[in-house]
């Protein structure tokens, strides 16, 4: 799938079965605890009030080190997630919502991240992720912003592409150990 390039001021409308397949999931919790590694929006949090969640925000999006940020940056370093997504101690989640994030790190990034992540998820916690297969991506992280349980609206911040790192399954598999994917589409 190749998707056109568009200005900040026209998002893009897409439809989503990952979407539909993480509301119908969350509609089976009786209470429901979400942690959001993307950015406040306040549609988001209108929609998400209709499942009674505690929501815990946690912007990766304004801090995350990306990788090729800068010339020296050539081998994985550990960007200290406790420093980045303070969680309280003895927090559970059902739910994580990392959106495009995982795209925009390693598998070693990915690795550490998900293994930080791991304290604060109970069993059968959903880590709701869009992985993207194309040879490029946007420049910068995308912002979602959900329309209703089918539909999100795409915000790129900028024009630039970049090469996507285009995760295999298996190898991201591995890489999240304690994880295991779901849904696919």
């Amino acid at each position: 799938m190749t998707e056109a390039r568009h200005s900040p001021a026209a998002p893009v409308l897409n439809g989503s079965l990952g979407l539909q397949s993480l509301c119908r999931r969350i509609q089976e919790f009786p209470a429901c605890d979400i942690l959001e590694l993307g950015p406040v929006r306040s549609d988001n949090l209108d929609f998400w009030s209709r499942f009674h969640p505690a929501l815990y925000i946690a912007d990766l999006r304004s801090s995350l080190p990306l990788p090729g940020s800068s010339p020296e940056a050539s081998e994985f370093v550990e960007p200290g997630w406790e420093r980045l997504v303070a969680l309280p101690a003895g927090r559970k989640f059902d739910a994580i919502l990392a959106w495009d994030l995982l795209n925009y790190l390693d598998l070693e990034g990915v690795s550490s991240l998900t293994a930080y992540l791991k304290r604060f998820c109970r069993p059968g916690t959903i880590l709701f992720s869009l992985i993207f297969d194309q040879k490029e991506m946007p420049g910068d992280i995308t912002i979602y912003r959900i329309k209703d349980e089918a539909h999100l609206h795409y915000e790129n911040p900028g024009l630039g592409l970049r090469a996507c790192p285009r995760h295999q399954p298996r190898a991201l598999g591995l890489a999240m150990t304690g994880f295991r994917t779901c849904d696919s589409f």
